[in-house]
């Protein structure tokens, strides 16, 4: 589903505004570690799909063809008592005290194996928690609960059994990571609710860390998995109660990690990282959860909402806050919320426009789209939204173990929105630009080895990551290469090394 790419003339090129010489250093200032999203909730649906359609889904999240994300967020249910909405209810393990059935959640654990099989080798794979199994909770339920005091060992010794089952008994080697609470600053009660959650006040949640790090040292996997931790749904949340709980396991603990559903300011951002790095400099921060923004391109108007936007302006107002988390947070690792969602807010068999225009009645919390009503109507479509061919740009180019190379020297409008990797093997720089602008702007980079441009991929209203030639869209400057990163885009230049 590629578009037909615009090449640019010469002309067109120079007129193209300000071009800007900024310096790409030649040292990193840090390691990407991935990109990817969460697996909560829309694999009920989608199990139900047919085969054909649920490989072409795999393939669109893990492959390179697709996103080519290399993040899967697996969400280990809690069994839903109490929780209205089946889709948002997954099934439990837990059977009682050492007693599980492992062929709970069948839906779920498709897509976990076909991240496990279709992921590359840098896939890596977080076991996520909800809320704990309602027999473990407080109020006995799934949602409008709360985590009981005391219970941590129990708790711990609970998802240390479904981690080494999936780890070690399945050969599932891809998981890295777990994260036993997700936004514990809310229950999402009241019953019966729209979906599990457990609270964990911040007094409790070292009682949780250190009952699972126990688990994990027990059963010989500490090595091997790490702790995420505490997943608040905001930044200021997170500042605030780290230091009610975080100093008693910070060495339990892989990474701190959180949601930015405050839609953080840069300003907001930067004191958040500044203030970790001061308390806790041992710690990386990570984002791993956030969805459901109308706004501009530029980002003016973000903020949570309703509302179903599949198009470019929305597309790039997504991208910014990805740049943002690089740039300002200095965050190596970046997951969007759904993947996938039924949140159209309209009918696509009766408007087939419908899909790909904003409305007021759906959300935009998934990259890629489903009809809710397929089961009675037999539309197993998947509907693409420029997001995501604006996040396959990061999924695809910015691989585990890509340096960051920062950029100096510049006032360019695109400065905040645009980043420098280099690939792992080293050969070749990938630059990723946002332009939300309705005109063309021009970068001149300057790099301290040789490089020549060889390809370059661009997103637009009229384009999904379509294949341009790198001169193209690129040519020779007074200091260095000039980049052309067209208006309302984001677009991926390729340079390799090359002999002076």
């Amino acid at each position: 589903m590629r578009g037909t790419p615009t090449v640019l003339s010469l002309a067109a090129m120079q007129a193209a505004l300000h071009v800007r010489a900024a310096t790409v250093a030649s040292e990193a200032s840090m390691t990407m570690l991935g990109f990817g999203g969460s697996g909560a909730w829309w694999p009920y649906d989608l199990y139900q799909f047919p085969d054909d359609v649920r490989t072409n889904l795999s393939n669109l999240l893990f492959l390179d063809t697709g996103m080519g994300l290399t993040s899967y967020r697996y969400n280990i249910g809690g069994g839903g008592v109490n929780v209205s909405n089946p889709v948002r209810a997954p099934e439990t393990f837990y059977v009682s005290n050492g007693t599980y059935d492992w062929n709970a959640d069948a839906s779920g654990r498709y897509f976990l194996y076909a991240a496990q099989e279709i992921g590359g080798d840098d896939m890596e794979i977080t076991m996520f928690v909800n809320s704990a199994p309602a027999a473990m909770t407080l109020e006995h339920a799934s949602c409008s609960s709360s985590f009981a005091n005391g219970t941590g060992d129990w708790y711990g010794g609970y998802v240390a059994d479904v981690l080494e089952h999936f780890l070690v008994d399945e050969g599932l080697s891809k998981i890295s990571y777990v994260s036993p609470m997700n936004e514990p600053d809310n229950n999402f009660g009241p019953s019966p609710c729209g979906q599990e959650g457990m609270e964990v006040t911040q007094y409790q949640r070292a009682e949780m860390i250190t009952g699972l790090y126990n688990a994990l040292v027990d059963r010989g996997l500490e090595g091997e998995i790490g702790i995420l931790a505490d997943e608040s749904s905001s930044l200021s949340r997170a500042t605030s109660e780290y230091a009610d709980w975080l100093p008693e396991v910070i060495d339990m603990v892989a990474h701190l990690v959180h949601h930015t559903y405050d839609f953080p300011t840069d300003d907001s951002y930067s004191s958040y990282a500044a203030d970790v790095a001061e308390r806790f400099p041992e710690k990386t921060t990570w984002m791993s959860e956030v969805c459901c923004s109308l706004g501009e391109a530029d980002g003016t108007g973000r903020g949570w909402s309703g509302g179903y936007d599949p198009t470019i302006a929305n597309a790039l107002m997504w991208s910014g806050m990805v740049y943002q988390s690089i740039l300002v947070a200095g965050e190596a690792h970046y997951d969007f919320w759904t993947l996938v969602s039924n949140g159209i807010g309209c009918d696509p068999l009766d408007d087939p426009t419908c899909t790909t225009t904003a409305n007021a009645d759906g959300w935009t919390d998934g990259v890629i789209y489903y009809d809710d009503d397929y089961a009675t109507n037999g539309n197993y479509e998947l509907y693409l939204t420029k997001h995501f061919w604006a996040y396959k740009h990061f999924g695809n180019f910015v691989k585990p173990g890509s340096p960051l190379y920062p950029i100096t020297g510049t006032d360019s409008s695109l400065l905040n929105s645009t980043i420098v990797v280099g690939t792992p093997s080293g050969g070749a720089y990938n630059i990723i630009s946002m332009n939300p602008t309705a005109e063309d702007v021009q970068l001149e980079l300057v790099f301290s080895p040789c490089v020549a441009p060889t390809t370059a991929y661009r997103t637009s209203a009229e384009e999904d990551f379509a294949e341009l030639n790198g001169t193209d869209v690129v040519e020779a400057g007074d200091q260095g290469w000039v980049l052309t990163v067209s208006a309302m885009s984001q677009m991926t230049f390729v340079f390799e090394k090359a002999s002076c």
